[in-house]
């Protein structure tokens, strides 16, 4: 699934293609992937609306046009978006053609072999799920306290609560199990059972494992790809996420897969306590 690194990637890769570029018209769409609109209401707003900016907030892309529309995109867990070059195919789920500042025309194409994928077009600001997201993990306004605030008292486990995108949004199961791994700390522990320092240093991990996922253009471990059909390159450095009963890298150990919140979790019980 992508998560906030790979989100970002493809951003970063929009933001200097859509801002100024005009919407032409949709010239396919999936209405079980639409939300908080129909079928008729994006074919017909989108056409004339020019791209304002590109941001994101966790594993969202929000895409704000003139006049007040705003296009939430949501990959899901096999979500592709792709730019011009790429083939259309049975799972091209949007193709959305636009003019760029230039003149020239491309399009935007959203594949998603599973359509568990979401588009949003709303009014005077991003789709109403946003509001009940946390701060962005990787660059919102929050800090251990913050984090040690949230963590008070919960009995559920640590990688249960790291998931949870009202406490931080954009970490998913990759970048927790990497988190994880890199503070020494086991998924099992009750959240509430952390330490001062624990909570300090797990607070410094999420930025910097994020961080590091961004800088290596996301992990393309099952199905990312950037806009250009590339692969990131963050599978390369996974200490833990896919490595069961493979040696640890910091002790030995055999690395153990268990199921955290419905969620396949590896990590070293020698090591991560």
């Amino acid at each position: 699934m992508p998560e906030l690194p790979e989100v970002e990637t493809i951003r970063r890769q929009l933001a200097q293609c859509l801002p100024g570029a005009e919407f032409l018209r949709v010239e396919r769409l999936e209405p079980a992937m639409l939300e908080d609109c129909d079928e008729e209401e994006l074919k017909e707003s989108l056409p004339g609306k020019r791209v304002e900016d590109v941001g994101r907030l966790g594993k969202f892309l929000i895409i704000g046009l003139e006049a007040g529309p705003c296009l939430t995109l949501h990959l899901g867990m096999t979500g592709q978006l792709l730019l011009d070059e790429a083939p259309v195919d049975d799972h091209t789920r949007f193709v959305f053609l636009l003019r760029g500042s230039s003149g020239r025309p491309f399009s935007l194409r959203f594949r998603d072999t599973r359509k568990f994928g979401r588009v949003h077009l709303t009014w005077g600001g991003p789709a109403p799920r946003l509001a009940r997201l946390g701060p962005d993990a990787w660059l919102g306004d929050w800090d251990a306290p913050y984090l040690a605030g949230r963590l008070a008292g919960r009995k559920a486990p640590l990688k249960a609560v790291l998931l949870d995108q009202s406490v931080l949004a954009g970490l998913g199961n990759i970048y927790a199990d990497e988190v994880l791994w890199w503070t020494g700390l086991s998924p099992l522990r009750p959240a509430g059972a952390l330490s001062e320092a624990e909570v300090a240093s797990l607070s410094e991990e999420i930025r910097r494992r994020l961080g590091e996922g961004v800088r290596l253009l996301g992990c393309s471990f099952s199905d990312f790809v950037d806009t250009q059909g590339q692969t990131g390159g963050f599978q390369d450095w996974l200490q833990a996420y896919g490595r069961k009963g493979e040696p640890c890298r910091r002790c030995g150990g055999t690395m153990t897969r268990v199921v955290v919140a419905g969620r396949g979790t590896t990590y070293c019980p020698d090591c991560q306590r």
